[in-house]
């Protein structure tokens, strides 16, 4: 699509958010297509909806499949401006991130005829799901590989001055054959500092003291939340206070009620998950340094042999050549997972691969803050020009009153 035809259809759709939802629509919409420049998926484009993933209070997510590729696409369930508003929100809020984080859900388009957002598909559900299922096996280790995972994505969201207030396992979703988690729904997510009184966000069970008692929100009550996951993961039960409905709050704040303490458990983990759910918020540790003593645990325990799936040799495809405009014939062939000489030759090349998408990514960076120093070093000789003209103003004028 030429830039004339992207300009028109864009005006087009917005004149059209305007007339249906108002001014407020209408500017949600213009934040992510015009400011942050959101690929959309035009009007007269058909998608294959392929089935229903899920749905929310505002929301449907289903599977599509556009380009030739899947993805999840979050809509409206209603055309009501309270929903689509909700959505376009979400998409905001996902935008707000700039910097993209293998562990944090992503935005790819904006669905022109649904005002629907278009997301990353994680094809193996939910963490909430799996957890649930009777024949789910996992180790201490892929409970550590997780719990690392969400830490280094909510630490990442708090450098970027971001709460995401609704840490459960329902917005954790699974990919690459179980092994990447996703932190997903932003639709609660705020910027720190803006939100130390406001209504409840959350749910009960992950949700921190202090924000049922106080509605008091800071980046420890993500740590919270995260420390009621992990004992969720280890023990492998998603209720810690059985069906007391939201009663169990009550306790929670008054009598300090954390789940129950589990046995065979190593007393590092308990330490970990007892000080992350402390009742003092100051007195929780930062999930930066939550991440340091999983990836230091990590480091000693024996690797886990690499599982290669096609979504995640997709996905690599994908980064090279499409983010990096990288040529597709360096792009390594598929192996033969029966024969291991294969494997390790597939393994050495996306090695490399990783390596120079990350020079690429550094040299971007570098460009970006060049073209900044430019732009600096423009504006200071600009301005000696200026200084210098006044300089010569300043001659003139007194030399005219002598």
């Amino acid at each position: 699509m030429d830039i004339v035809t992207k300009e028109k259809t864009i005006n087009e759709v917005l004149q059209k958010a305007q007339k249906e939802g108002g001014v407020v629509l209408k500017e949600k919409l213009r934040k992510l297509l015009v400011e942050r420049q959101i690929p959309f998926i035009p009007l007269t484009t058909e998608i294959d909806s392929l089935r229903s993933l899920g749905y929310g209070v505002f929301g449907i997510v289903e599977l599509i499949r556009y380009q030739k590729k899947l993805y999840a696409h979050k809509r409206p369930r209603q055309t009501t401006n309270e929903q689509r508003n909700s959505i376009l929100e979400e998409g905001i809020k996902l935008t707000d991130i700039a910097e993209r984080h293998p562990n944090i859900q992503r935005l790819n388009f904006i669905n022109l005829r649904t005002f629907g957002i278009v997301i990353d598909y994680c094809s193996n559900g939910s963490l909430d799901v799996f957890v649930r299922e009777k024949h789910s096996n996992y180790t201490l280790v892929d409970v550590l590989n997780w719990g690392y995972q969400l830490a280094d994505a909510l630490s990442f969201l708090h450098s970027k001055k971001i709460i995401h207030r609704d840490v459960k396992m329902q917005n954790i979703l699974l990919k690459d054959n179980y092994q990447t988690l996703v932190l997903t729904d932003y639709g609660t997510a705020t910027q720190l500092g803006k939100s130390w009184m406001t209504d409840n966000v959350g749910t009960p069970i992950t949700m921190a003291p202090e924000v049922f008692a106080y509605n008091q929100y800071a980046e420890q009550c993500d740590t919270y939340s995260w420390a009621i996951v992990f004992w969720q993961l280890i023990s492998k039960q998603l209720l810690p206070y059985g069906n007391q409905g939201k009663g169990f709050l009550i306790s929670v704040v008054r009598e300090k009620l954390r789940p129950p303490k589990l046995n065979h458990c190593p007393e590092l983990f308990l330490a970990l998950m007892y000080r992350s759910w402390h009742s003092d918020p100051n007195e929780r540790p930062t999930l930066l340094l939550i991440k340091k003593i999983l990836h230091l645990i990590l480091n000693t325990l024996p690797k886990k042999k690499e599982e290669y799936t096609d979504e995640m040799i997709s996905e690599l495809n994908n980064q090279w050549t499409n983010e990096y405009c990288l040529s597709e014939k360096y792009l390594p062939v598929q192996p033969r997972l029966t024969n291991e000489q294969s494997i390790n030759l597939y393994q050495e090349h996306l090695t490399i691969m990783k390596r120079i998408i990350t020079i690429q990514k550094d040299i971007q960076e570098l460009k970006q803050k060049q073209a900044k120093h430019d732009h600096y070093e423009a504006v200071l000789d600009e301005n000696e020009q200026l200084q210098k003209e006044i300089e010569e103003l300043r001659s003139k004028t007194v030399y005219e009153i002598r």
